[in-house]
């Protein structure tokens, strides 16, 4: 079975939290909201708050104080990332699940793997390389417009 994909054509870091957990430091982790080619949007809650921060860095080019590199800028040094499928479900988690494509630097097959897909956008998003949604994993809101499914 082949399954359809949108292409994802930009992307939001954002926080939802109230004054309270602001004061504390206790904010709500971040979501990522991806703009998809057909006008809809996708989003994915829970992102690790260092992941959200890389890809905030990457998207607004704010410029890393640290010279060391990290693991997403070693995996671009030694392989280039094709595209990012953000795919499936896992229902037993209720977790996204991305598969990334890559190939090693010198080689010509290109390898699959499944990731966490915060992870995999990062990755995505450090090297620019596209990434793409499965239409069947964007619901129908209420209002007839696409929504994503948490």
């Amino acid at each position: 079975m082949s399954e359809e994909f949108l292409r994802v054509v930009k992307i939001q870091v954002l926080t939802l939290s109230n004054p309270e957990e602001q004061d504390t430091g206790l904010g709500s982790m971040p979501f990522l909201r991806f703009e998809l080619e057909d006008g809809s949007y996708f989003i994915m809650a829970g992102i690790p708050p260092d992941i959200a921060l890389n890809i905030s860095r990457y998207l607004y080019n704010i410029p890393l104080q640290d010279s060391r590199l990290q693991l997403h800028d070693l995996i671009n040094e030694i392989a280039l990332v094709e595209k990012v499928e953000i795919d499936t479900l896992v229902p037993t988690k209720d977790v996204y699940q991305a598969t990334i494509y890559i190939q090693l630097e010198g080689f010509k097959k290109t390898l699959t793997y499944q990731m966490v897909p915060s992870h995999a956008t990062l990755l995505a998003v450090s090297s620019q390389a596209p990434i793409y949604v499965a239409k069947s994993l964007i619901v129908s809101s209420p209002s007839g417009g696409q929504g994503a499914s948490w």
